[in-house]
């Protein structure tokens, strides 16, 4: 088998463990979660003196739970919408990222309960739990992980999403992402998919920022809001996600030795 159809196989299994690790609850990762499962939120936006203490506490949270038996996972979610869609199960609340990043917190060993967080930008993903609800595809086969190709999604719906998942990418493997995915930024992203993607076409974007103590109110709006914003998060962890960060590290180094080869 050649370089490049090796390559290309990694590619394609990275891309499905990653769709796997989609299917993880993400459509509601901050409302009226249990204790156990205390999202951390965090805005990431702005300066917050506060930063570095939080950081500790989500680290010590995730310890805690693993000390259970529980795995949880740090993220960084990319725009959040929240509100409310009808599906054909019924009324669905959402919290949603419109996509998001896996994240460390790494603690420095010669400072103990100094935290810092490190943002795992390769990572950055499309929340295909949102997508899938909005876009009426709720599989009841759990052992289909075929993605959208299979479920019945229009060929230009499938466009226009690969193409905000590659502008995603483009903008994560900037020098310095946090200046590309800025709110005006996501907003930019969330009007190119409603306005090429009827689905999510009754999605307005708040012209306010995002106060999570507020929650509880705006998860009761019909038809969602989206607020262009990043922010940190904790959820339960699903068992791919080392799978999929091995992948994506094969990936890279198969590439720097074809380039070099070159």
């Amino acid at each position: 088998m050649s370089s490049v159809s090796i390559l290309s196989y990694l590619h394609y299994l990275h891309d499905v463990n990653r769709k796997l690790l989609q299917r993880g609850g993400l459509e509601n990762v901050l409302y009226r979660k249990p204790v156990s499962q205390h999202p951390y939120y965090h805005q990431l936006d702005q300066p917050d003196p506060t930063r570095p203490r939080h950081w500790l506490g989500s680290l010590r949270h995730i310890q805690n739970a693993e000390a259970r038996g529980a795995a949880l996972r740090p993220l960084v979610g990319i725009g959040l919408v929240v509100g409310q869609i009808e599906t054909d199960k019924g009324k669905k609340r959402l919290a949603a990222p419109l996509a998001f990043c896996n994240v460390e917190l790494v603690e420095d060993e010669r400072r103990p309960n100094s935290v810092d967080m490190q943002t795992l930008w390769d990572s950055v993903a499309l929340n295909y739990d949102l997508l899938t609800l909005f876009l009426g595809q709720i599989q009841e086969d759990e052992g289909d992980e075929s993605g959208f190709q299979q479920t019945g999604v229009h060929p230009k719906t499938l466009a226009i999403l690969t193409e905000v998942e590659n502008d995603l990418e483009k903008f994560a493997s900037d020098t310095n992402p946090e200046s590309r995915l800025t709110p005006n930024a996501l907003a930019a992203l969330m009007k190119h998919i409603r306005d090429n993607v009827p689905e999510f076409g009754s999605v307005s974007t708040s012209t306010t920022p995002y106060d999570h103590r507020l929650l509880d109110a705006l998860v009761q709006r019909r038809p969602p809001m989206f607020f262009p914003h990043r922010f940190f998060f904790i959820a339960p962890a699903a068992g791919e996600l080392s799978t999929m960060m091995a992948l994506a590290e094969l990936i890279r180094q198969s590439e720097r030795r074809r380039a070099n080869a070159v």
